[in-house]
């Protein structure tokens, strides 16, 4: 009974290793941005501002590829799509500030660039009351991160087509996480991912989260 028994665990294992989309049977994804990680696993965010409702951060994500009979010349399909549980609302309208220029009066630079008289501020209150969600639910796709690596290039940028992207591999793209505002420092924002890898059949969806506290 006993080696009937391991003959089975065996089996089993094969066949998930068959039936998914990644090398190894092993489908993962990390999520983390450029700041660090504290014990309890939220990371402490500092958002670049351009103005009170500007802040923006990275969000990064690898993978593994897709196994080689997934890929499409050669190439695997892996597919991000993002959520969160925060959004805020715009109370006053948008306002942009943008230089005024007189073609005739203003100043010129040594270069020959026009100096522009002065700023000004446009408010459009068409937006007021709109919901702005602080992640693009739009879907971003996870190309090969170290390609130099992966298939030898010795441009990082281009080279020869390749036949396969190997296991051995790394997938990456990232999300700008924005537009933020001031009034959310202090907050945690929770971040949910979903991840396709795409393989007919054997297609699989993963599901992740990561936590940031705005600093």
């Amino acid at each position: 009974m006993l080696v009937i028994f391991i003959i089975l665990i065996s089996s089993c294992s094969k066949d998930n290793d068959e039936n998914s989309p990644c090398p190894n049977g092993d489908c993962w994804i990390k999520l983390y941005t450029d700041f660090e990680e504290d014990s309890n696993g939220y990371h402490h965010v500092e958002p670049e501002w351009y103005s009170e409702t500007s802040g923006r951060f990275n969000l990064h994500i690898e993978s593994p590829p897709t196994i080689k009979e997934c890929q499409y010349n050669g190439s695997p399909f892996v597919e991000s799509q993002f959520d969160s549980d925060t959004f805020w609302e715009v109370e006053s309208g948008l306002s942009f500030t943008f230089g005024l220029y007189n073609p005739f009066e203003s100043l010129y630079t040594q270069q020959g660039n026009i100096i522009k008289v002065r700023d000004t501020t446009v408010t459009l209150d068409y937006f007021q009351g709109e919901i702005i969600p602080v992640v693009q639910e739009t879907s971003i796709y996870l190309s090969v991160k170290d390609k130099r690596r992966c298939y030898g290039w010795d441009n990082p940028q281009s080279g020869p087509t390749p036949s396969e992207t190997g296991e051995n591999c790394i997938l990456y793209s990232k999300r700008i996480v924005g537009p933020l505002i001031r009034e959310m420092i202090g907050d945690t924002i929770k971040i949910y991912s979903r991840t396709f890898f795409d393989c007919g059949s054997k297609s699989e969806l993963l599901r992740d989260s990561i936590s940031v506290i705005i600093i």
